[in-house]
């Protein structure tokens, strides 16, 4: 319980790096996901050797379809969550984002006809309702929080889904290396697809930012990388000791998230631009709350 909690509060400190990189320091998301690529594939292997030695090693031909589809989806799902990091607070953002296991039901039921009860349905509406709470501040009308625009809440729930796509991999990965070595090569896979997204998403706007910037973001972004291993390492320890427990307590980073940004707004320094009312990261909070419970009780039902 403790690693799983530590790895949510990691992956809630992570997204405020990001929002405030992006926002404060580099000012374009797609340069900022090109340089964590190149400190990742630098740093995570670096670490895991440091860590685990034996488990750095050239994996069998088998998992490499596995880490594309793991890596692919997950550069897509960074992608569109840095895009929506521009806009929108990370302590709406986060609570969203760990809503993955709203999106295992439809896809069992779609591909494998397993059907779980009503009372799961119904877990997944009181996590849909927690995101529509994170997405409140004192600038959307009710009608809009309500409705089909509401963005915040699309794009996250995208990234959410994009990222239980790419989970789906992860498990027949693992039958033929350790997750410590899988990190690494996902890492490999997600750093390549990135590649391969140049000539669309990486033009002169892009390259003439992170040729300006990166020298002033080197230590920030190598501290947000750092944090980014560690999550996965205690996420790792937390799922050796229960998977279901794990499953259940990662939302636990929307609520931490939401208690950053309250604590943030309350400085005065503005640096990652939360600057709300105490109402709107109450809705957050609760919002956090409704998410963290409803997918804690769905890990014990899939």
């Amino acid at each position: 319980m403790v690693y799983a909690l530590i790895a949510a509060l990691f992956w809630a400190i992570f997204t405020f790096f990001a929002k405030h990189i992006i926002s404060n320091k580099m000012g374009n998301y797609v340069s900022f996901a090109y340089l964590q690529g190149i400190l990742i594939i630098i740093l995570f292997p670096i670490f895991s050797y440091i860590i685990r030695p034996y488990e750095v090693y050239l994996p069998p031909l088998e998992t490499i379809p596995f880490a594309i589809l793991s890596g692919g989806t997950s550069i897509l799902a960074y992608l569109l969550m840095y895009y929506g990091l521009t806009k929108y607070d990370a302590s709406s953002a986060a609570p969203i984002v760990t809503t993955q296991s709203i999106f295992i039901i439809p896809l069992s039921y779609v591909f494998l006809k397993e059907f779980y009860g009503l009372i799961v349905i119904l877990w997944i509406l009181i996590a849909v309702f927690g995101g529509i709470l994170s997405t409140w501040d004192e600038n959307i009308k009710l009608k809009q929080l309500l409705s089909a625009k509401n963005k915040a809440l699309w794009i996250f729930l995208t990234v959410s889904f994009l990222y239980a796509s790419g989970n789906v991999a992860v498990k027949p990965a693992l039958k033929f290396v350790s997750n410590f070595n899988f990190l690494i090569w996902r890492e490999f896979a997600w750093f390549g697809v990135l590649l391969l997204l140049m000539p669309f998403i990486f033009h002169k706007e892009e390259r003439k930012s992170l040729s300006g910037t990166w020298k002033s973001v080197f230590i920030p972004m190598i501290i947000a990388v750092s944090i980014l291993y560690f999550m996965y390492l205690f996420t790792f320890f937390a799922l050796g000791v229960s998977v279901q427990i794990t499953s259940g307590l990662m939302p636990s980073s929307g609520l931490f998230a939401v208690i950053i940004g309250f604590i943030i707004s309350k400085t005065g320094s503005g640096i990652v631009l939360e600057k709300r009312s105490n109402r709107t990261y109450l809705a957050r909070l609760i919002g956090a709350l409704l998410i963290l419970f409803s997918i804690y009780k769905l890990s014990f039902v899939i």
